[in-house]
């Protein structure tokens, strides 16, 4: 069933000497929910109690979670990026004006009485956010996927690699006698901007004592030893 939308139930409201007002956010404890899935009929109860206030509450999609980021998809085929094109577009026809939910209620000595009305007009298409999209354009190139998949673990480890000798060649490395001065000499490396492209390796960063960075600095002093002992043999 859909949603009237919010011009045309103010008036509605307005005809059954009610006055109309839309709230933001909705945070009572206090509530009573009516077994009335009509709107004429609740304002009548309204009206018939003698309530003065109807308050009302729209709920909408967010186009943002339906959309699949361009920058996802640019390192596909052509074919995987029309398909991904093909999902957008049909995305960008629909209405996300159109509300999801509505929900009307009076109060009546501090308590919530009222009615919540869905229309799950998306999922009604059978529309999937996109990150199942995703999942599902990619099944159909599994092939592809895989292919790229193995690629950027390749890319990785050959990405570790130079990040680790570069560190291991650098002075100031060897300065770093805790999980502090780790993490922050890091951090100030890869600021450098020949040096940015290595920073999805240790992203997100998390913290001095936890995280990505602190992993990758341990890991890193202990091959770093490794190879000294070697040296001295």
């Amino acid at each position: 069933m859909s949603i009237m939308k919010s011009e045309h139930l103010k008036k509605k409201i307005s005809n059954y000497n009610l006055i109309p007002l839309e709230i933001s956010s909705l945070s009572i404890s206090d509530k009573i929910h009516l077994n009335i899935d009509v709107i004429e009929d609740f304002l009548k109860f309204a009206s018939d109690t003698e309530c003065k206030y109807v308050y009302y509450y729209y709920t909408y999609y967010n186009f943002e979670n339906y959309i699949i980021p361009a920058d996802y998809y640019n390192e596909y085929s052509g074919d995987f990026k029309a398909e991904v094109r093909k999902y957008n577009q049909n995305i960008k026809k629909l209405n996300f004006d159109s509300p999801m939910s509505l929900t009307l209620f009076v109060l009546q000595n501090g308590t919530y009485v009222g009615i919540k009305l869905h229309d799950l007009w998306i999922e009604n298409q059978g529309i999937s956010v996109a990150d199942v999209a995703i999942e599902e354009i990619e099944h159909k190139f599994y092939r592809e996927i895989k292919k790229i998949s193995a690629d950027k673990k390749v890319q990785r480890k050959e990405d570790v690699n130079e990040l680790r000798e570069i560190i291991f060649n650098d002075p100031e490395f060897k300065l770093c006698k805790n999980q502090a001065l780790s993490y922050g000499y890091l951090l100030e490396l890869l600021q450098k901007e020949d040096m940015m492209k290595y920073d999805y390796l240790v992203q997100p960063y998390g913290y001095y004592k936890d995280g990505n960075v602190k992993w990758f600095m341990d890991v890193t002093w202990e091959l770093f030893r490794e190879r000294e002992r070697k040296q001295k043999k």
